[in-house]
Order: structure tokens, then C-alpha cells, then sequence
């Protein structure tokens, strides 16, 4: 055992840079896993503890007290055995026109709520920044912490707020953790003012709007709970439940955390692809010393458990330095992700996600370290020793004879044929670059496809509109539907489509019309095609008893083209037939389309409140936004679609910001494998390269082999890594997207970006042969005379 220990530290030294590359790719492979892991099961876990200690309720309901009777609500929640707590209902009032700071608009829709007694008991607020008091003070605003995060709000600014058309003043005096709005993916978001501050700010006759908090003794009874509500109930308002708060907490942060997984899976290939590599290229290297060593009495399990001993060496040190630095990163990313939320003295647990990608990780090192080394003990003494080095596999002829063109150069002639002359090398290799070269191009398109949410939106299922419309309804001289259409209509040279919508809401029923499940949908005035919008399958709907529905509504109720659904909608039961399928990012994938004939026929009175505006190109947007609020004053309010609120850039660039930063690992993972590799070769085939020096050639020369070898490995590499993440990349986007409302990812490959990418490469193994080949200067005569 001594002597095995003693060996093995000798070839730890003399291959120390070796060695560094497959500890490396270890480190880089533990990481990734382990945030992967860690992230995915420790991501819902701030959520439901700021949901617990904050008293948040399961169900808000949001309604008109004109059209629903609050006591009625109110005594019948507070009857039932499932209810923990069902709070006071709460004024509110929607300001939806921009909220203004300083000289500057902030495009988002808030719910003005008087913050009561009732919520410090239950739906209750944490301050995060600013005095300690129970409520807001008269002229005072609390604001969601990641307003300031979001928007460089600070304490004591001013904020602006268009209330029946005129401008309200408040002060911000606390940035709070609102349990039910942690997510700035929330539009409208909710913000809180003194009791009794709302008939200061709008007339008695319009503060209508309720909001009331219903707290669950167990949520997982909140289905079947919300399902015998609505049997006792004709409820017309709206409801906002504990499934969509936490999604849309946690979407993001699990759609990285998938993401990641794939990239660590990949890296553990690669890894194990070096590893298997490197043992192979040392017992070739070490095929006399094996014959020397099993001459003078070592087994082959002695020779085999070499380098095992190595390999686990290695892992033993690497995997655990990615383990140390993971937890680093994943305390960072944990604090980056709780800071908005105050949560004191979180604590997680990691120990299952380190030590399954621990265990996972080490019995694959150790597996293909045993397959590897398996050579070792099957080399023959006598044969070794007198034949020094043992043969390699034949070349092919076809190849190289695709190598023997006389007006090819010299170098590039010789370089494909050391390339053909080690098949197995040539394969590895060509898989290790080809998944690297499939990760770096994922990360390209993936970066681009979620850059480019602004041109292709309704891939993402967000209409063609630059700038939307919303006819104020409630001022005293509101304008009709046709009155704005007529006047909007005049804007021929700026907007080139108009498309008049509105939102409502609908029940799905069941076989014995009970309701079942309430989602909100678009009611499309006019061809809804024309809004760029698509289905994935089927048609949009056209007449009256016709619906699309969104990809997760559809598929949690089993639905497909030319099935029928009852629903209750507008105070009537009604059945629709199934034209159309499609997907929508926005509501995370639930959802309907409707045509205005269908919600004409169940209420004449309807109208469209909102106008989707297409503009030309030459159009500048914010002018022309400005223009239409300086003529039509208070009767409309403009906001800009989705995709461009400040929520969603945000989301972009923090994707953009993590694969690039994953790419630029496998890419140095790329530079140390090709530098590896040409030592080893160089080792390997010294003899080989002392005999061209006596030929004439000199280093720059045999640099310039080996460059020509490298290169075409890399092409090979190329050719195989970049088709594959064109193919295989947006269907691993499917599956990683679907839970958000995207089954099909809208994948938009980059060309300019793989052509950059492409050329980094090559440079960049250029570099690592050029400077790896430096190792030619050392070969001379006497190695032959040595051997």
C-alpha cells in the first residue's frame, strides 16, 4: 500500500496540470448541481414562511358592493368550519394611469386599499423601511418593498397619483412586505393609505370596490371550499388565491434553477468524458511502467486501484471546494431573494441537495475511473516492456486520404492525419467540444430568445399593441365606445390597428353544473387575427357559442379542439365549443378568448373598455402617448403592454445575465481541455515529433500541426454541438417553460450571436494550442537514446 501511495503522489506532481482541468471540471459540475438542487427545493420555502407569519389569507376576494352583498359574504365565510379568519372588507379604489415620480412615469396599475385594524391580525404588513406605526398617516403611502428595488424609490418622496382626473400627492413613509404582492410580476399591485383616506381622494359614490381576505385552516382544502362557495353564491367578482401568489413568487427562480440543472447534467457528461479521457491517455502514457511494476509483483487490482486512488484524490478535494463555494452562492442568491421581504433569521436546510449531488457525482467519478483503469490491469508485462509504448488504433483510410491533396499545406496535411491516427482521442474529444460548443450556443439563443420578447410578443401570447388604451368610465363626461374609436380612428398616419377589448371573468362548470374553477379572459371586438395572436392548435373563435382556451386551461380540464364547455358567465350558464388552443406567458397559462358577438348575446350592454394601438415604425410611442393624454385629458388613461413594463426587463436581464455567466464557465472548461489535451498528446507522440525536428521542421512549425489538428477537432465539434442545440434547444425549452404557460418556447436563434461565439472559440483554442505547444521546445535527440 505504501508503494501504490508513494507512486501515486509522484504522478500527482508530474501531472499537476492535468490534474487541475479534471479538478476543475469537478468543481464546475458540483457547483451547478448543487445551486440547482439547493434552489429548487429551499425556493417556495421564503414564500410560505412570509405567508404563514404575515396571517396571509388564501382567498381575496375583490367585488362591488353594488353587485354583491359584503354581510351576505361576510356572515357566510364566517360560518364555515374550513375558515380560520375572514377579515373586514376594505375599501379600495384602482389608479390605473402611471404613477408619477418627480418627472418621470412608472407604468403600473395600483390598488389604493385603506389599511385597517382588521389587517394587524390577519393580511398583515411587515416594514421593512420606515417608523414602526400600525398605520399609514393622512397623506401617506406604504409601497411592496420591491418598489424600491424596482422603481430607486426612497423614503419621504413624492408620489403621484391621477385620481378622477386629478393629481393626488402622498408621501411615502414605509416600504412594506406585502404577502400576497412579493412579486413585481404582479400588475396591478397593491399599496395601502390611512383608514378613511380613500373620501379625501375620490367621491363617496365611486368607493364601491371591496376587498376582503378569507384565511383557510388548511389550504389544501381551498378547491373544494372555493367550489361549495360558489354553489351558494352567484359571486360576479373576483378572486385571487394562494396557487397564483406563490407562482408567480417562484416561477422565475425555478425556471433558472431547471436551466441550471440541464447545464449541470451537461457538465457532468463533460466531466466524466475528461475523466475517462485522461486515465485513458495515462495508461497509454504509462504502458512500460505498468509492464515494469506488474514485473516486479503488482497485481492488476494494484495497478487498477492506482488510478482509482488519483481520481478519488482528486474528487475528494475538488467536489467538496464546489460544495463550499455552491453554499456561498446560494446563501447570496437566498439573501438577494429575501432582502424584499424581511424575513428575520432565515434558516434553510441543504443537506439533502448537497449530499444527493455529492453521492450522485462521486459514484459516477468512481464508475468511469473503474472502466477507465480497467486497461491498466489487462496490459502484459513482457509485451509492455519490450515494446515501450502500446500500439494505438488504426487510422482510416478513407481519411486519409482526404488528407494526401498535394495543394493543401504541408502543416494542415499533417495535422488531419495525427488528428486520423487516434480515433478514440478524435471521438472524445469531438464530444467534449460538442457539448460545449451545444451549451455556449443554448446560451446564445436562449439569451436572445427571451431578448427578443419585445419584437416577438405574440409568441409570447401578448397582442401587437406599442401603446393600450383605457377608456375611464367612471368621470363624469365618459366617452362612449364609438365616440373613441371614431376619434382614435383619425390617427390613420400613426396607428395602424386598432383592437377595442375587455376582460371578464367566467366559471367552468361541471357534468351537474356546479362551479368548478374562475378564470379571467379577453373579449376581442373585431377579428381577433388581427392582432397578431396565435393558436397552437386549432382556430380563433368567430361566432357567439364559440371559445379558445389558454394551454393550462385546457389541459387541467382535459379539453381539446371541437370539445364543449360549460361555463357560467355574465349571471347565465352557457356552452361554448372549442376552436382554438393557445399559450399565454401573462396569466402563467389559464385563460379564454372570446369574440364581443358571444358576450352580446348574454349582456347588450357591453362594451369595450380597452384599445390595443398598433403603431407604425417611424411612430415615436412616449410622444404619442403623451399626445393622446393631452387630448383626451381624464376619459382615458395609456399604459404600455407587458412585455415592456420595468418587471419584465428586469426578468430578461437577469436570465441574460446567468447563462452568460454559465457560458463563459464552459468556455474556460473548453480552453483547459484543449491545453490538457495537447500535452498529453505532445507526451504521448514526442517520439514522433523529435523525428519531424530531424526532418527540418522547427517549433513554430509543429505548432502549427498541432493548431490544424486542434482546429479541425473543434469543427468536428462544432458540427455536431451546433445542430444538436438548434434541434434539441427549444424542446428542452418546452418542458422547462410549459409550467409558465409556454409549450412551445418561442426559440429564436441569434446568427450575429453563434458567428461572435463561433469565432471566441476558435480563438480561444487556438491560444490554449499555441501557448500549450510551447511544451515542443524541450523535445530533443536524447529522448530517443532514453527509451
Amino acid at each position: 500500500m505504501r508503494s501504490l501511495l508513494l507512486i501515486h503522489l509522484k504522478y500527482l506532481v508530474k501531472r499537476k496540470r492535468e490534474f487541475l482541468l479534471v479538478g476543475f471540471s469537478l468543481v464546475l459540475t458540483i457547483l451547478l448541481l448543487s445551486i440547482a438542487l439547493s434552489l429548487l427545493r429551499i425556493i417556495g420555502q421564503p414564500f410560505d414562511i412570509t405567508f404563514t407569519n404575515l396571517k396571509a389569507s388564501e382567498i381575496l376576494l375583490l367585488f362591488d358592493n353594488r353587485n354583491d352583498d359584503k354581510d351576505k359574504i361576510t356572515q357566510w365565510f364566517s360560518k364555515q368550519d374550513e375558515v380560520l379568519g375572514a377579515s373586514a372588507p376594505s375599501p379600495y379604489i384602482m389608479v390605473n394611469a402611471p404613477l408619477i415620480h418627480g418627472e418621470r412615469e412608472i407604468d403600473l396599475s395600483v390598488q389604493l386599499t385603506e389599511h385597517n385594524t382588521g389587517h394587524l391580525t390577519q393580511d398583515q404588513t411587515r416594514i421593512l423601511k420606515g417608523a414602526s406605526r400600525e398605520h399609514p398617516d393622512h397623506g401617506e403611502i406604504w409601497l411592496p418593498s420591491h418598489f424600491e428595488r424596482s422603481f430607486d424609490l426612497q423614503l419621504g418622496d413624492t408620489l403621484g397619483l391621477s385620481i378622477n382626473g386629478a393629481l393626488q400627492q402622498l408621501r411615502i413613509s414605509a416600504f412594506v412586505v406585502d404577502p400576497h404582492y412579493l412579486s413585481a410580476i404582479f400588475n396591478p399591485t397593491r399599496a395601502w393609505v390611512a383608514p378613511g383616506e380613500l373620501p379625501f381622494l375620490a367621491p363617496l359614490s365611486e368607493l364601491n370596490n371591496n376587498m376582503m381576505g378569507i384565511r383557510l385552516k388548511d389550504k389544501n382544502q381551498l378547491d373544494a371550499f372555493w367550489k361549495r362557495f360558489n354553489e351558494n353564491f352567484e359571486y360576479s367578482g373576483k378572486s385571487l388565491q394562494y396557487p397564483l401568489f406563490k407562482r408567480a413568487f417562484t416561477s422565475f427562480y425555478t425556471l433558472l434553477s431547471s436551466v441550471l440543472m440541464i447545464f449541470s447534467v451537461m457538465g457532468l457528461l463533460i466531466s466524466l468524458l475528461i475523466i475517462n479521457h485522461t486515465i485513458s491517455s495515462h495508461v497509454f502514457s504509462d504502458y512500460k511502467q505498468i509492464g515494469v511494476l506488474k514485473g516486479v509483483g503488482f497485481t492488476p487490482g494494484n495497478m487498477v486501484t492506482l488510478y482509482l486512488m488519483q481520481m478519488s484524490f482528486l474528487a475528494l478535494l475538488a467536489l467538496p471546494l464546489g460544495l463550499f463555494v455552491s453554499w456561498f452562492v446560494v446563501r447570496a442568491v437566498v439573501n438577494w431573494i429575501t432582502e424584499p421581504m424581511g424575513i428575520p433569521d432565515f434558516t434553510y436546510d441543504l443537506t439533502t441537495p448537497v449530499l444527493v449531488s455529492f453521492g450522485i457525482t462521486l459514484f459516477l467519478i468512481f464508475a468511469v475511473s473503474f472502466f477507465s483503469a480497467r486497461k491498466a490491469g489487462l496490459v502484459k508485462p513482457v509485451e509492455a516492456i519490450r515494446n515501450s509504448f502500446q500500439r494505438k488504433g488504426g487510422r482510416s483510410r478513407k481519411a486519409s486520404k482526404a488528407f494526401s491533396s498535394l495543394w493543401l499545406p504541408l502543416s494542415l496535411l499533417l495535422g488531419g492525419r495525427f488528428l486520423n491516427s487516434q480515433r478514440r482521442n478524435l471521438v472524445l474529444m469531438g464530444i467534449n467540444m460538442a457539448g460545449i460548443v451545444f451549451v455556449v450556443i443554448f446560451c446564445v439563443n436562449i439569451a436572445n430568445s427571451f431578448d427578443k420578447i419585445h419584437t416577438d410578443r405574440t409568441a409570447w401570447g401578448f397582442d401587437k399593441a406599442d401603446v393600450v388604451v383605457n377608456r375611464n368610465s367612471s368621470v363624469v363626461l365618459a366617452l362612449k365606445h364609438g365616440q373613441l374609436m371614431e376619434m382614435l380612428r383619425k390617427y390613420n398616419n400613426k396607428i395602424r390597428t386598432i383592437t377595442p377589448y375587455n376582460y371578464t371573468n367566467l366559471f367552468l362548470l361541471s357534468q351537474d353544473n356546479k362551479a368548478v374553477k374562475e378564470i379571467q379572459g379577453k373579449v376581442y371586438s373585431g377579428t381577433i387575427s388581427k392582432t397578431g395572436l396565435e393558436n397552437i392548435i386549432g382556430n380563433h373563435p368567430v361566432s357567439d357559442d364559440e371559445i379558445s382556451l389558454c394551454i393550462g386551461t385546457a389541459q387541467e380540464f382535459g379539453k381539446q379542439i371541437g370539445d364543449e364547455v360549460a361555463v357560467f358567465i355574465e349571471g347565465q350558464n352557457k356552452v361554448f365549443t372549442i376552436t382554438g388552443i393557445y399559450q399565454d406567458v401573462g396569466n402563467f397559462g389559464q385563460g379564454f378568448r372570446l369574440q364581443e358577438e358571444a358576450l352580446l348575446a348574454l349582456n347588450p350592454l357591453f362594451e369595450p373598455r380597452f384599445y390595443g394601438l398598433e403603431l407604425y415604425p417611424n411612430v415615436e410611442r412616449d410622444e404619442f402617448r403623451l399626445r393622446l393624454e393631452n387630448q383626451f385629458g381624464e376619459t382615458i388613461r395609456t399604459e404600455l403592454g407587458v412585455e415592456e413594463r420595468k418587471s419584465m426587463v428586469s426578468m430578461v436581464m437577469n436570465i441574460r445575465i446567468a447563462v452568460f455567466t454559465i457560458s463563459l464557465f464552459f468556455v474556460l472548461v473548453l480552453v483547459l481541455i484543449i491545453y490538457n489535451d495537447q500535452n498529453i498528446y505532445i507526451q504521448q507522440n514526442k517520439i514522433s515529433f523529435v523525428k519531424l525536428k530531424s526532418l527540418g521542421f522547427t517549433v513554430k512549425n509543429l505548432r502549427m500541426i498541432l493548431l490544424w489538428k486542434t482546429l479541425l477537432n473543434l469543427v468536428l465539434g462544432m458540427s455536431i454541438g451546433i445542430p444538436l442545440s438548434l434541434w434539441l434547444g427549444p424542446k428542452i425549452m418546452n418542458i422547462l417553460t410549459a409550467d409558465i404557460g409556454l409549450v412551445r418556447f418561442p426559440f429564436i436563434p441569434s446568427p450575429i450571436g453563434m458567428i461572435v461565439s463561433i469565432v471566441v472559440l476558435f480563438v480561444l483554442g487556438a491560444l490554449s494550442v499555441w501557448f500549450a505547444a510551447a511544451a515542443l521546445r524541450k523535445l530533443n535527440f536524447r529522448i530517443i537514446s532514453n527509451l
